[in-house]
């Protein structure tokens, strides 16, 4: 087979992207000068205690308001108002909590690497937390959908992804408060914009879920027997607002109680009540009140939520990932990456007790503070899959004219994905018996089980720019419950 050759790898160490609004308080505050459009608007999320009815719903209206999102299962609102009606927002009969959406962007930096010219049908970040054993014993995440809150997938997505692991039917985008959308045009009908992204985050994380081809040849993911659900939720800028995060889980959670209510019958195969993970390479400062709403609900109705702890390091996680009820995801590296050329499809990583003093906790990834909560680590470091940094419709002068282009990307945002595989494997298992018998709290308390414990504080690492070795340093609150091991899941919930 003539295969063309990938002559340039490089790293990405990623910062999310998302916006978040306060929901310690229920009023609103003006401290901070809040993001408005070309109309003078901002954006609210209103939660009341009580159900929306049609006279919340014209008062709002008598007062410019627009409404973007109505959840009514969390009695939820996002609203597009002036901000000089702001106060009058608040005041309205039964509001329980109300805060700004706020947007925060993303910060990339791109490294220098080069990895080689081959392919492979395994990586190292796979074989970290022993991956191919669970795939030797027959399980691929078969049966299990797995939304992936993110940017998207760009329009030639079937040139990475089987077109049998994506579903189409249902992927969705909600991008009613972004620049693209609404908060420009007024127009929220922009469903089919899951299928129209130029940033290539969704694609990169969605990679190491279900792997993806390399000019013709397979590299494994970790469930790559999964279905993905694209759930559009962040611009092709990589930003969004925590409205549209609420939304796309709100959608998520609703689709599961369809599936249960029709026993079986909206997701395929039929039959059978499919389980779906949420899982969200996203975050932001502080839990918004529709996302934490929406969290609630969808755990309620027994969907699975990851979530990424966040790239701020020292300063603490991000949510919705630091929320108590999330299983949340820092990042680790390992320290044979560059020692030997080839590494990331090559190298042996040890196993079992080899792993001592061989993984090192990133210092990006977010460490937990007071009232946030960190479960376990995942391989965030130097992780290879498709990833578009010059635009879909512009691959790079050495692609030829072929639209792949692929990358080393760093961040939580990578390791988030291994662990929703992880319990993607766990639930097929699970679902042997034709029901699906863990719930959020179970599942978190298994996957905290199912680690290799860190009880070092540092590590060094050869960085490829400058040749020499970098000391890596950490502490308890970086650990969580340690490094997710994909054969211990499988063994602990047996």
């Amino acid at each position: 087979m003539d295969v063309k050759l990938v002559p340039q790898l490089k790293l990405m160490a990623l910062m999310f992207v998302v916006l978040v609004i306060s929901a310690s308080s229920t009023v609103v505050t003006l401290a901070a000068k809040p993001t408005t459009n070309d109309r003078g608007h901002v954006i609210v999320e209103v939660i009341f205690d009580r159900p929306i009815n049609r006279e919340d719903l014209a008062k709002i209206s008598s007062l410019g308001g627009n409404v973007i999102y109505r959840l009514n299962e969390i009695n939820g609102l996002a609203v597009s108002v002036k901000t000089n009606r702001l106060d009058d927002l608040r005041r309205l009969d039964g509001v329980r909590e109300i805060g700004l959406a706020v947007k925060v962007e993303g910060v990339s930096e791109i490294l220098p690497g080069s990895c080689g010219s081959h392919s492979t049908t395994l990586t190292w970040n796979l074989d970290l937390i022993n991956v191919p054993t669970v795939h030797e014993g027959g399980l691929d995440g078969s049966g299990v959908y797995v939304a992936v809150l993110d940017t998207g997938l760009e329009p030639q997505w079937r040139n990475y992804f089987q077109e049998d692991n994506i579903d189409v039917e249902h992927a969705a985008a909600f991008l009613g408060a972004m620049a693209t959308a609404y908060w420009v045009t007024g127009n929220v009908n922009n469903m089919n914009a899951w299928k129209a992204d130029t940033n290539g985050h969704g694609m990169h994380v969605i990679s190491t879920l279900i792997g993806f081809s390399l000019y013709g040849l397979k590299v494994d993911g970790v469930a790559p027997g999964v279905k993905i659900v694209p759930v559009k939720v962040l611009s092709n800028y990589g930003w969004g607002f925590s409205t549209d995060v609420a939304a796309g889980i709100y959608y998520i959670a609703n689709l599961y109680l369809l599936e249960k209510e029709s026993n079986g019958d909206i997701l395929e195969p039929k039959g059978v009540v499919n389980p779906i993970i949420i899982s969200m390479s996203l975050g932001g400062p502080s839990l918004s009140p529709l996302e934490k709403a929406a969290i609630d609900y969808a755990i309620e109705q027994g969907v699975f939520v990851v979530a990424a702890a966040g790239n701020r390091g020292d300063l603490g996680m991000d949510y919705p990932g630091a929320y108590g009820p999330v299983i949340s995801v820092g990042a680790v590296g390992w320290t044979g990456e560059w020692i030997v050329p080839g590494w990331w499809r090559f190298a042996d990583v040890p196993e079992g007790e080899g792993l001592k003093g061989e993984v090192y906790v990133t210092d990006f990834s977010g460490r937990q503070k007071d009232g946030q909560d960190l479960d376990v680590l995942a391989p965030g470091s130097w992780v290879v899959g498709p990833y578009t940094p010059y635009g879909a419709a512009h691959p790079p002068y050495w692609a030829e004219g072929v639209p792949g282009q692929y990358y080393y990307l760093g961040g939580t945002s990578m390791a988030t994905p291994h662990v929703s595989g992880v319990l993607a494997l766990v639930l097929q298992l699970d679902l042997e018996d034709g029901d699906v018998d863990l719930g959020q709290a179970e599942a978190e308390e298994l996957l905290e089980k199912s680690t290799f414990k860190i009880d070092w504080y540092e590590a060094y690492v050869l960085d490829p720019s400058s040749g020499g070795f970098v000391k890596f340093e950490w502490s308890d609150d970086a650990v969580g419950s340690g490094l997710i091991q994909a054969d211990l899941a499988i063994e602990n919930f047996n």
